[in-house]
């Protein structure tokens, strides 16, 4: 169950798992809820964060949830970190540097252009002041959750995996 506010906790993972998540994944895209929307933990102020991601990724942990696990579980518990200085795991700011992730990101932006504005509550003209970020976790092959960021209202949507 999601805590009073309906946002999924990193403590109800702690808790309970995925299961949570999963069942209100699958009532959503049978059109029994709302979009699920998690909440990160929170070190400070800045870290902590909604997020949710595409229809399409929720179709992907549906099907197999091992898909998302590592990157969700991470998410929720470093939450957001600003710039990545290396060796750290959570969500980051995209780097010019990053110009895989930065250019892959810029395609979905465009695909997941409804549900990127009804989530993150942007006017579609103001996509440019949304900020591009990245899910960071042990994985060798370079992949990433990539997505976007509304900093006015500290919500993020992870649009699908992108390699650097």
């Amino acid at each position: 169950m999601t805590n009073n506010a309906g946002y999924h906790t990193y403590e109800e993972y702690l808790k309970q798992g995925l299961h949570p998540f999963r069942m209100h994944t699958g009532a959503y895209l049978i059109g029994e809820r709302s979009l699920p929307v998690s909440q990160t933990s929170s070190f400070s102020d800045k870290s902590q964060v909604f997020f949710s991601f595409s229809d399409q990724l929720l179709i992907r942990f549906f099907q197999k949830e091992s898909s998302l696990e590592k990157a969700y579980s991470v998410a929720l518990a470093y939450g957001f970190r600003g710039f990545s200085r290396g060796g750290k795991n959570g969500i980051f700011l995209q780097r010019k540097g990053d110009n895989g992730l930065g250019d892959s990101t810029e395609g979905l932006k465009q695909s997941h252009l409804e549900e990127t504005v009804d989530f993150l509550e942007v006017d579609p003209n103001a996509l440019d002041r949304l900020k591009k970020v990245k899910i960071v976790w042990h994985n060798p092959s370079g992949e990433r959750l990539v997505g976007l960021y509304n900093s006015s209202n500290k919500k993020m949507i992870f649009l699908d995996f992108a390699s650097y």
